[in-house]
């Protein structure tokens, strides 16, 4: 990582903040925007954005974590939305849960201008995610989310990598409604991780790539719960 390297921050709520906070201490330069005073995302070291065009325009990646399918089409299609500055080589990661035909709206609108757009959900509590216990999932373009791993790595210890786009959403729906016998551990570990592995707490983060034979389970679509 470069000294300061910006990364941008969309939804600065209850998962975000921490998140963010996470990624200035690892010495970031985290540009927010939020409708929300960011006054604490401010007292931390943050630095507030005017709107979504001006975050897409300095940081090529970007992290949002949005409340509504409405918030998300707003930040990505408004009138200075994010898509108005998306430029080649930039990760845009939405790690709110929306349905996954909304997620897909952005995917062909992103590539055209060169950009990437990832599914991630995030497993945990917002104390959790403070003190670097919750899971970050992810799917869509392998080498892109492969780029992202180290900024990752800056504010979570794991990660799980689930494969094609719409992965992520699907695994955290089913994480939220399963019960013990459904396959998946406490903490959004899937049962099939070890408990060495689950309950160790590595220097460094760990990433796993999800078996093919996911379980399927259909149900009304959550909501990422944030201010």
């Amino acid at each position: 990582m470069a000294e300061m390297d910006t990364i941008g921050f969309i939804g600065i709520g209850k998962i975000g903040l921490p998140i963010c906070a996470h990624l200035i201490k690892a010495g970031y330069r985290v540009l927010g925007y939020s409708r929300r005073a960011v006054t604490e995302f401010e007292n931390s070291g943050g630095t507030p954005a005017r709107s979504p065009e001006q975050i897409g325009a300095q940081a090529n990646i970007v992290f949002a974590c949005l409340p509504s399918d409405q918030a998300l089409e707003e930040v990505m299609r408004g009138a200075d939305g994010l898509i108005c500055t998306a430029h080649p080589g930039q990760i845009v990661v939405e790690l709110g849960s929306h349905p996954i035909r909304v997620k897909q709206r952005y995917i062909a609108l992103l590539a055209d201008k060169g950009a990437v757009f990832l599914d991630g959900e995030v497993s945990g509590t917002p104390g959790m995610v403070a003190e670097r216990k919750g899971v970050i999932y992810l799917a869509g373009d392998q080498e892109a989310v492969n780029k992202i791993e180290p900024v990752i790595g800056a504010f979570a210890d794991h990660m799980l990598y689930l494969g094609p786009f719409g992965a992520a959403t699907k695994v955290k729906l089913i994480n939220n409604l399963a019960r013990p016998s459904s396959g998946f551990g406490h903490r959004g570990w899937p049962s099939g991780a070890s408990r060495r592995n689950r309950d160790r707490r590595p220097p460094s983060h760990t990433i796993w790539r999800w078996p093919r034979n996911l379980p399927t389970r259909s149900a009304p679509q959550p909501r990422c719960s944030i201010a």
